[in-house]
């Protein structure tokens, strides 16, 4: 298995910092895969739950990538997310109008589909704010500060649990330790990557970066219960789905955007 997870990493990561380094289009199409097959993931979750839904849970992921591709390339504007989330609900609710029996999951995942890709969507527009990678980075540093740290104090030190009901294996010393770990990271990231911000303001969007990482997972986690899967998929040998290596990093792309956006006016 650490052999798989070995392996699958070293062709995904070269690929995801390639899209970085190349710019935004290449940052937004690797997006707009990312949530197609994250789509495809819910909708397959949730089946046969939800039945004619699966062709709204499956699309407005794409579609709300692909309008953050357009904000982030400066031909399109936010309300856009909107407009494809509101036209995704009417269709929706039309085939549930026309159904007999209406499953438990189809509003969570109606819902699910829509909080991944307008989370998603930022990631174009991240990339090309000063038209640099560091934003991209910061947020993907973050996240991956927060997640490992989390699970060796949680693993180490962890006894309260954070969400029994959730994820029975997270505990509060795991989230806390992430939080000061991720925000420890987005100050040392603040001072190497020279960003336009102070180290204090690093540290904000430390706290908000690193705990909306342990709120995503959450949020994931809970889905899954919901719809009584261990894993999103299983696209990533020794990894499991798309949705589950990007639900703490998902977040993140909106939190790092527009706190950047808020504190380099």
């Amino acid at each position: 298995m650490l052999r798989t997870r070995v392996l699958s990493s070293a062709v995904g990561i070269p690929i995801v910092i390639g899209a970085i380094w190349v710019g935004t289009s290449a940052v937004g199409a690797l997006v707009i895969v990312a949530a197609g097959i994250a789509g495809y993931e819910i909708s397959r979750m949730s089946a046969p739950r939800i039945g004619n839904l699966n062709i709204f849970v499956m699309t407005v992921p794409l579609g709300m990538a692909v309008v953050g591709l357009l904000v982030g390339l400066e031909q399109g504007e936010w309300w856009l997310l909107a407009v494809v989330f509101i036209a995704g609900g009417i269709t929706a609710l039309t085939f549930e109008l026309m159904r007999i029996v209406r499953g438990r999951a189809s509003y969570p995942a109606i819902l699910g589909a829509g909080y991944l890709g307008a989370l998603l969507a930022h990631g174009a527009p991240l990339r090309a704010l000063d038209d640099s990678v560091d934003w991209v980075l910061t947020a993907i540093l973050i996240t991956f500060a927060t997640d490992t740290a989390a699970y060796f104090v949680g693993t180490a030190f962890g006894k309260r649990r954070l969400a029994p009901i959730i994820s029975p294996s997270k505990t509060w010393e795991g989230a806390l330790g992430g939080v000061a770990v991720g925000t420890a990271a987005a100050v040392g990231l603040t001072v190497l990557l020279d960003l336009p911000i102070d180290t204090r303001e690093g540290a904000i969007i430390g706290v908000a970066a690193s705990a909306a990482a342990v709120g995503g997972d959450l949020v994931e986690s809970g889905f899954k219960r919901l719809c009584r899967v261990k894993d999103s998929g299983s696209i990533i040998p020794g990894h499991g789905g798309v949705l589950d290596r990007i639900d703490s990093l998902a977040p993140n792309l909106a939190v790092v955007y527009w706190m950047a956006i808020w504190f380099t006016p």
